[in-house]
């Protein structure tokens, strides 16, 4: 009983009810992406809005970097706040190397030592 419950359990983790599709616009102090809410329903998805969105909900964001063929996927993201059509979340699970490859877009070699990082976990999304 006690497996069933965490099977049960892990598939509800790792497969949240929205997906947060998004393009990186902006990575100067804070990231900030321009996308869509998707709902995950019976048989595929559809386009949802923020307003449906509560803080402490689990989503999972694929995240586009302009000129990459491949999305960053951060698999397992919190809402931390939500205000008409923009919503924050923290990134909690995503791959090191999704991570490096992020990294390496919003902080390449030749950035200049006086600009501050851009914060790595939290993404604030307009939709």
């Amino acid at each position: 009983m006690d497996q069933v419950k965490q099977q049960t359990w892990w598939a509800w983790w790792d497969s949240p009810k929205f997906t947060i599709d998004c393009v990186l616009a902006n990575a100067n102090r804070q990231l900030e992406a321009d996308g869509c809410v998707l709902e995950r329903i019976e048989g595929g998805c559809k386009l949802s809005t923020p307003d449906h969105l509560r803080t402490g909900d689990f989503v999972k964001v694929q995240l586009w970097l302009e000129g990459e063929d491949t999305f960053i996927d951060i698999r397992l993201a919190e809402v931390r706040r939500v205000h008409e059509h923009w919503v924050s979340v923290e990134m909690i699970q995503v791959s090191l190397n999704d991570r490096m490859r992020l990294k390496q877009f919003i902080d390449p070699p030749a950035a200049k030592d006086t600009e501050e990082p851009a914060l790595l976990d939290h993404l604030l999304i307009r939709a």
